[in-house]
């Protein structure tokens, strides 16, 4: 399996291209551990990488990002990153994971030793290859959660949240990040221009925005498109386009990232 990373760079892509791969194939195999070890079944997949592998967006994604399911009752993080490590050794991986555990949101930084360097991806014999895993122990109430069978190079089942709910998050991430990120803007750009009628899961959306929010405008079918206006107007989406394009599995999407493109998509909803 491990000798298997190197026959995912391909000398015609660029850098960036084929750590996307590199990185997309571990992240797999972490989705496949956590689906044989049970450990799914507490943990709701979301986020960019939860769109990448349910949905096949044309993006790739960095970090893997759950919330606690509503279901879980007695969940330990530091002990499902040590099953997952050591599943991650028995296939041959040099790997070393530092686990931080918070009241709200635990993480752990996945760092594999030696793939950057054997693939080329790195003139660097002890540069790592970074994947951050996030969970959120209290995320917003509301959302709805199913089960979805994914064949990448593994078959697993994964627990995420719908798409309504999912959508719920990247409108929270779009009005309330304090920074630029990209991956919000092409997510965004997804949601509004492939799913025709879709509205985000405004009891999930509410609540998240309750949880940041000090004064939180309360979000209806009436007025979402609205503020998600005022931010549109309001972004460089030059900078957007130099965050994300590293990300895209076709990088001339990047120019649909305009002004003028949110701004038709969110008239014609």
């Amino acid at each position: 399996m491990r000798d298997y990373i190197k026959s995912l760079v391909d000398n015609k892509r660029s850098p960036d291209e084929n750590l996307n791969h590199v990185r997309e194939y571990i992240q797999a195999y972490f989705l496949y551990v956590i689906y044989r070890k049970k450990y799914y079944q507490d943990m709701v997949f979301t986020g960019g990488t939860a769109l990448r592998f349910v949905h096949k967006i044309r993006r790739f994604s960095e970090d893997i990002d759950f919330s606690l399911s509503a279901g879980a009752k007695q969940f330990d993080f530091s002990a499902v990153m040590q099953g997952v490590a050591y599943e991650f050794k028995l296939a041959g991986y040099d790997i070393d994971i530092k686990t931080k555990i918070r009241l709200a949101v635990h993480s752990a930084l996945l760092k594999f030793s030696g793939i950057l360097f054997e693939t080329g991806l790195s003139p660097l014999k002890d540069e790592k290859l970074l994947i951050k895993v996030e969970i959120d122990s209290r995320p917003p109430a509301g959302g709805v959660e199913a089960d979805t069978m994914v064949n990448t190079p593994f078959m697993f089942n994964t627990r995420h949240y719908d798409l309504p709910s999912m959508f719920a998050g990247k409108v929270h991430a779009i009005l309330c990040r304090e920074y630029t990120k990209g991956r919000d803007w092409f997510d965004l750009l997804w949601y509004l221009s492939a799913q025709k009628g879709l509205e985000p899961n405004f009891t999930m959306l509410n609540n998240a925005m309750a949880q940041t929010e000090k004064n939180p405008v309360t979000l209806t079918t009436e007025n979402w498109k609205e503020e998600i206006g005022k931010i549109v107007s309001k972004t460089d989406f030059a900078k957007v386009k130099d965050d994300v394009i590293r990300f895209l599995e076709r990088p001339e999407e990047v120019e649909f990232l305009e002004l003028k493109t949110f701004e038709s998509l969110l008239k014609k909803i």
